[in-house]
């Protein structure tokens, strides 16, 4: 009587296993977007790149020559930290009561790297700035600008968009070089 018992246990075992079995799916899964890289080559990465870095110069000399009124304005070309890093800074000016006047000029644009990364895009350049017609002038319409400033820096830019448009933003600038370029 042993026989019976041991296969209906076995039976019921394999009856109640099934049940924890996974089954297959029916279901196929949706496949993920295709991603569209925005600039269609280098060259107009590097256009780009450089559309949206005049447009920071523009716009940061304006805000400089109305002495740090609303930095918020940034947020048109600038992201992320630096974007942070420029308003704070245009308050700072704005509380000292610093004015410039003169404009920056940007020349020698070359793309240092583009890429696509999951849907964004990434443009770095190398800019040659030009600030030789720049003063700061304190509240007192004194010169704060040391005879020791260099006239024209390079930096190093990086831009970022948000994937679904070609705009690009100033997401990090640093000096490359002092030497005149």
């Amino acid at each position: 009587m042993r026989a019976p018992t041991s296969i209906a246990a076995v039976a019921l075992a394999v009856l109640l296993l099934s049940g924890c079995v996974p089954q297959q799916s029916t279901n196929t899964p949706t496949p993920e977007p295709s991603s569209t890289p925005v600039f269609a080559s280098e060259e107009e990465a590097l256009a780009a790149a450089t559309a949206a870095y005049a447009a920071y110069v523009t716009l940061s000399d304006q805000i400089f020559v109305e002495g740090g009124k609303d930095p918020e304005r940034m947020s048109s070309v600038a992201t992320g930290e630096f974007l942070k890093a420029s308003v704070e800074g245009f308050a700072e000016v704005q509380a000292k009561g610093w004015v410039s006047t003169g404009g920056t000029v940007f020349r020698g644009a070359t793309l240092q790297s583009y890429s696509e990364v999951g849907g964004r895009e990434a443009v770095v350049i190398y800019v040659c700035e030009d600030i030789s017609a720049v003063d700061v002038l304190d509240s007192s319409k004194i010169s704060i600008v040391s005879p020791d400033r260099p006239n024209s820096t390079t930096f190093q830019a990086t831009f970022d968009s948000d994937g679904n448009r070609p705009s690009l933003f100033l997401s990090s600038r640093e000096v490359w070089s002092n030497d005149p370029c």
